[in-house]
């Protein structure tokens, strides 16, 4: 049997992506190694890391109309406002916002660098594919697109350009119910390891 192909490998990362946090968070739920103790600290800085995290998101979403089905039935387009005017993946760096704000609430705080690289790795593998479908789709417009937008570090100069357009945010926030849930879902499991651990 041959060897999958890099494409084949690359794809399969891309299509099951919102998978990526089931490791992260299934090894700090396990962990109770060198827990950080200071309530008043980690759980104010985690929680807020993580809701700049969904905001970043969210500032996203309002502008690319992920999974709102009516998009579809409209023209597509190459999404350059908002937060795209400034980096090419937002969302993905909303994730590792949240990523390390929940890794921050597990108590594990030795954990959050190991927990940023993964992801770090994972997005910008997923990303490399995404952009070779982009230009294959968009051409010359996605080329200057890449030449004048970075791809993980934000150019604070293109903010102007990022405001206003974009779906209504009522929109976005219906768009967001899902990672809001799997966020949720996160903080609660962790709450509940905090519980256990004081029992123990």
């Amino acid at each position: 049997m041959p060897f999958p192909s890099k494409d084949w490998i690359f794809e399969k990362l891309s299509t099951y992506r919102g998978f990526s946090y089931l490791l992260p968070i299934a090894l700090m739920t396990m962990t109770f190694y060198k827990e950080t103790e200071d309530e008043l600290i980690i759980w104010p800085l985690g929680i807020g890391i993580a809701l700049l995290g969904a905001s970043i998101r969210l500032w996203g979403t309002k502008h690319i109309g992920r999974r709102m089905p009516w998009v579809k039935k409209k023209e597509k387009i190459l999404v350059k406002t908002g937060p795209y005017a400034m980096v090419r993946n937002p969302l993905y760096i909303g994730n590792l916002f949240i990523a390390a704000g929940l890794s921050i609430v597990s108590e594990l705080i030795w954990m959050v660098p190991f927990v940023i690289f993964y992801l770090f790795v994972f997005y910008h593998l997923v990303v490399l594919y995404e952009e070779k479908k982009l230009s294959e789709r968009w051409g010359a417009e996605y080329a200057a697109y890449m030449k004048e937008v970075p791809r993980w570090i934000p150019n604070v100069h293109h903010l102007q350009r990022a405001r206003g357009g974009g779906f209504e945010w009522r929109d976005a926030l219906h768009s967001e119910i899902p990672s809001f849930y799997v966020n949720g879902l996160g903080v609660l499991i962790f709450v509940v390891k905090e519980i256990l651990s004081g029992i123990r």
